[in-house]
């Protein structure tokens, strides 16, 4: 796996969110032509980020989706989602502003003359070691974590995601995270360079990666909303996101694991989309189980979420085993707290979504049906590239590949 993969699963899977935008939307009367070129902007930019050797450049990228990313919470067009669309805009603002001046910082505290390209400071830093430069690590490894959902600054993410559009959440979940990761891989590095660091940002991130998994446990046993038990889903792996970033592991299993993030996430919201056109209420406690409910809707959820935790044909149980191979590897035996977590969000979730199960089958609802058959024809094209990807690397594991990649 490298980041040319990662680009192509990326492309392939914002062409089936965007079909699904384009000929299944239903959250409101959004003129679609008129806002695909932001759909397009939003999507576009962020993987160019992917590839910046310059951080004040990827900085620029990342924040400019946050201006677009708050325009198209508001597709939705009710008065909820403008309210989250200025949370969005102004604690992201926030952390990309902390992020930009640990920038500064960090390249003042580095060279004589400023300069933001990555491998330079990355050069120079080991003959370089003061307070400056770990003051500026840490304030940009803080400020992208905002970004990224981490605790303290993750109350932005469940709301996003459950009150954007599924296809608009299904982009943010995906392509956000996967850019702020890219971005704070050299820092990590970074800092495992200093050679007596007084506070170590890497360990800062792992803290906010698990408390941000802990607190989505919490967060979740309390919820009956069935677009926030998905967003929950979603900042749940964003801390394990945290987690596998202070692991520093090679390439190939760095890219294995965002390539897997990509494709499950939109999986996720892409299958919750299915299941909203065919629900009576978002609110599971308030679901008469005699309204109906197609089993190939509930059964494309429920698929999703073992996809995303528990199945072994599933490329995020090849990321997860790997991490725990490195781990070991390291003897880093806490990792094992990781996939406990998950084990333990995994069965709230089943225990939260079981009344879905128990919905009376019946056909899809005529005025639905051609749009749930849509979404539902888009939705197996994810599950089936999900399954070719964990093929693929476990093959790449198999012959070595992901360890020398």
């Amino acid at each position: 796996m490298n980041l040319y993969t990662l680009t192509a699963v990326s492309l392939i899977i914002f062409i089936n969110l965007f079909s699904s935008i384009y000929f299944a939307f239903t959250k409101s009367n959004a003129n679609i032509k008129r806002w695909s070129p932001l759909i397009a902007a939003f999507s576009f930019v962020l993987i160019i980020s992917w590839f910046m050797t310059d951080f004040a450049t990827q900085w620029v990228l990342i924040e400019a989706c946050t201006l677009v990313g708050a325009l198209l919470i508001s597709m939705s067009q009710n008065e909820k989602a403008t309210d989250v669309a200025w949370k969005f805009l102004f604690l992201n603002s926030f952390g990309m502003g902390i992020a930009f001046l640990g920038l500064v910082i960090l390249s003042y505290g580095v060279h004589n003359i400023v300069s933001m390209n990555i491998d330079l400071i990355m050069q120079n830093i080991q003959a370089k070691q003061n307070p400056i430069i770990e003051v500026g690590i840490w304030l940009v490894v803080f400020g992208y974590s905002t970004k990224l959902g981490l605790f303290p600054n993750q109350y932005w993410v469940s709301d996003t995601y459950s009150e954007s559009p599924s296809q608009i959440s299904a982009l943010f979940a995906s392509l956000i995270p996967v850019s702020v990761s890219i971005a704070l891989r050299p820092l990590v590095k970074m800092d495992e360079l200093m050679l007596i660091p007084h506070f170590s940002s890497k360990n800062a991130l792992l803290v906010m990666g698990v408390a941000t998994m802990i607190y989505s446990i919490l967060t979740l046993y309390q919820v009956r909303d069935i677009r926030r038990i998905t967003s929950l889903i979603a900042m749940f792996h964003n801390g394990a996101i945290g987690v596998f970033l202070w692991l520093n592991t090679s390439d190939g299993i760095f890219y294995l694991a965002l390539t897997s993030l990509v494709v499950i996430k939109a999986l996720i919201f892409a299958s919750l989309g299915v299941l909203r056109l065919d629900l009576s209420s978002r609110i599971i406690d308030e679901i008469n189980p005699r309204d109906g409910l197609h089993p190939i809707s509930k059964f494309i959820y429920l698929g999703s979420i073992f996809m995303a935790f528990a199945v072994p044909i599933s490329p995020m149980f090849l990321s997860d085993m790997m991490a725990m191979r490195m781990a070991v590897k390291h003897s880093y035996y806490w990792y094992t707290l990781v996939p406990c977590l998950g084990i333990i969000f995994f069965a709230i979730t089943l225990y939260k979504i079981l009344p879905i199960m128990n919905i009376d089958s019946r056909g899809f609802k005529p005025e639905n049906k051609k749009l749930i058959q849509i979404r539902i024809g888009l939705t197996l094209f994810l599950f089936a590239i999900a399954i070719l990807i964990a093929v693929y690397g476990f093959y790449m594991f198999s012959t070595g590949g992901l360890d020398n990649a």
